[in-house]
């Protein structure tokens, strides 16, 4: 059902410790870092097992928005997302098309009616 959450965080130093120990004993790490070196910009962790991050934690950047990701089957499935995203009353945070996040990733976002960005995701090579 999920393909990843993405949790916004205060202070994404505080967090990321936090986070390494609390999901260490589940066998969840973190796989990826980015810190930005200046303030303003994006830095955020991905936590996962077998070398997908599932977990994430953004920092103040997106200050009290969660954003979820629903795994799709097909593009197909995400232009329909999309679609019924903005025909339920959504606003538009990016049509479906390729992201430059991963191989063959495929998505698109909506705003929902309490601002949170949900987005579709279709890994396979459509």
């Amino acid at each position: 059902m999920f393909d990843h959450v993405d949790c916004p965080v205060t202070d994404i130093r505080r967090s990321i410790a936090f986070y390494d120990a609390l999901l260490a004993p589940l066998g969840i790490s973190r796989l990826i870092t980015r810190i930005a070196p200046s303030s303003g910009a994006a830095s955020n962790a991905g936590y996962g097992r077998d070398g997908h991050a599932g977990f994430w934690l953004s920092d103040a950047t997106r200050k009290g928005r969660l954003h979820v990701g629903f795994s799709a089957k097909t593009h197909e499935e995400v232009a329909a997302f999309h679609a019924a995203g903005l025909a339920a009353g959504g606003e538009d945070n990016g049509g479906p098309g390729l992201r430059p996040y991963a191989a063959n990733y495929f998505a698109a976002y909506i705003i929902d009616p309490d601002g949170h960005n949900v987005e579709a995701v279709c890994r396979a090579a459509d």
